[in-house]
């Protein structure tokens, strides 16, 4: 199966092509260029491939969570690609992606991995991957948004902590020494490990429909907070 993948997520996005003999991988820079490059990046590594874009079987694309234009720059050009190839299309989690990338770079397989997303304003959206016969080998639960410091202090000891976020918080997760870190390797989705669970995902018949795939943002944005009201955004 020929698959392309986008993560567009982050600051640090990438795009991937992947089949049944390897993978070409590529960053995309700066977050402002992401729009721009994405498909020049995503027709080079086709090609790197041997194939063309428009070969694609399969495209997966990580749906949330993350920066708001991000996500929407990343779905809407995956929906693109699949109404005009005839590809199937995955919107994966990026809890699930971060979760599968370090079990596969630790032996983090057995027990639950704590997962933060930086959610700015000094909160993180937060879940708990638990091994489970699922594509990709794990189940996220429901992911909350909290503050940071009360997210750091609950977790249970022992807790395995994995995710972008601790980016600017592992010092404050680390001062528990009853916590355990993974490698800062393991932290951030990419696409070369989203074409993976995407595959596995569309394997098990677990495939979205372009027609109706959104982002998963989490919370409404700040200009929808704003035009909301106090008390009317569920925070």
């Amino acid at each position: 199966m020929k698959t392309l993948a986008i993560d567009t997520s982050l600051a640090a996005g990438s795009v991937a092509a992947a089949d049944d003999d390897g993978v070409a991988e590529r960053p995309l820079g700066a977050p402002g260029d992401h729009a721009r490059l994405l498909a020049a990046a995503l027709d080079e590594v086709a090609r790197r491939r041997g194939w063309q874009v428009r070969d694609a079987d399969l495209v997966a694309v990580v749906r949330g969570p993350g920066s708001f234009t991000g996500l929407r720059v990343g779905v809407a050009t995956a929906k693109a690609i699949a109404w005009a190839t005839s590809a199937r299309i995955v919107g994966v989690s990026g809890f699930a992606v971060v979760a599968r990338m370090t079990a596969r770079l630790t032996d983090w397989r057995d027990a639950p991995i704590a997962i933060p997303f930086d959610a700015g304003r000094g909160e993180v959206f937060a879940a708990v991957a638990t091994p489970a016969a699922e594509p990709g080998g794990w189940h996220v639960g429901p992911a909350v948004l909290v503050a940071a410091e009360a997210w750091i202090a609950a977790l249970p000891a022992g807790a395995r902590v994995s995710g972008p976020a601790l980016e600017r918080m592992a010092a404050a997760v680390a001062a528990r020494d009853d916590i355990v870190l993974a490698p800062t390797a393991c932290w951030f989705p990419t696409a070369g490990e989203a074409a993976g669970l995407g595959s596995l995902c569309a394997a098990a018949g677990a495939v979205d429909d372009a027609r109706t795939l959104l982002p998963d943002y989490l919370r409404p944005s700040y200009a929808e907070e704003r035009a909301a009201g106090p008390g009317e955004t569920g925070r």
